[in-house]
């Protein structure tokens, strides 16, 4: 299975802010969004990413106040991301050993989607399930 495969089941959507937008708005977005992150894109480039955790840092760092910084003060600018073709082991072990939840789908500098961790544990539980079916289907069979 490949991280095509999980974008064609749920769609291309991705939320977006811009590298000025408070970190209050973004707070907000999360929120009545139920994501868990934002990408910051400049002239349609993707120059940052802002998660939960890069949230949660800024109020540790700087208490209420973190609310009126911007995504450019709190976002994580070294975006790994991962090409529609990559396999789902492939995405487990880049999300797995960067500790981080949201990896952007991009080829040739275009955006394309946006996988969680959810997104691809889901699809490995399918393909587990699709596999353990077709095993028994054989055993039955023979």
């Amino acid at each position: 299975m490949f991280v095509s495969d999980i974008l064609s089941r749920k769609g291309a959507l991705v939320h977006t802010v811009t590298p000025g937008t408070s970190v209050g708005q973004i707070a907000q977005q999360l929120s009545v969004r139920r994501i868990g992150s934002v990408l910051v894109l400049d002239d349609e480039q993707v120059v940052g990413i802002v998660s939960e955790r890069d949230i949660v840092q800024a109020l540790a760092s700087h208490g209420a106040a973190a609310l009126e910084l911007e995504a450019r003060n709190v976002m994580t600018r070294d975006v790994v991301t991962c090409d529609p073709d990559e396999s789902i082991d492939r995405v487990t072990e880049l999300m797995t050993r960067g500790r981080f939840r949201h990896l952007p789908v991009m080829r040739r500098g275009e955006l394309l989607g946006l996988v969680s961790i959810g997104d691809v544990v889901k699809a490995r539980l399918e393909e587990a399930t699709h596999e353990a079916e077709a095993l028994k289907a054989y055993i039955v069979a023979g």
